[in-house]
């Protein structure tokens, strides 16, 4: 009986990432500390108050509803989840509420129902981030 042995070499150049201490990846972690609902005599708007300036994107895809995601952020209070109902107002936005995504990096989910697609703008000053819409 034979037996045959095999070599494996393995070539290469190995990195090593620097050790990322949590307390570097705390501090990077913000907290949406207040959700809110305003009207003007031009716009209606939905804010957002957090800890400290944050990164976030806007999902304006659907007809009925725009999506607000704060990146690398949560919502330590569940009051802050609950859903406000503007559907009583005059004005494009009927709902909001907010829904924190669990993962490795999490982000909250803000949701906008609106009766119909309607422009609006977005305003980020320093921890404050609103989408002010349209009234017509």
């Amino acid at each position: 009986m034979r037996s045959s042995i095999a070599t494996l070499v393995f070539v290469g150049v190995a990195t090593v990432a620097p050790p990322v201490l949590a307390q570097e990846l705390e501090a990077e972690l913000k907290e949406m500390s207040w959700i809110g609902f305003q009207q003007f005599q031009d716009a209606s708007r939905v804010f957002v108050k957090t800890t400290e300036p944050v990164k976030y994107r806007v999902d304006n895809t659907r007809t009925d509803m725009v999506i607000l995601f704060l990146e690398n952020t949560t919502v330590p209070l569940r009051n802050n989840r609950r859903q406000l109902d503007t559907h009583f107002f005059e004005s494009p936005v009927t709902w909001i509420q907010a829904k924190a995504i669990e993962g490795p990096s999490p982000s909250v989910r803000i949701e906008i129902r609106v009766k119909h697609k309607v422009p609006f703008k977005e305003v980020q000053n320093d921890n404050v981030l609103a989408l002010d819409f349209e009234r017509r």
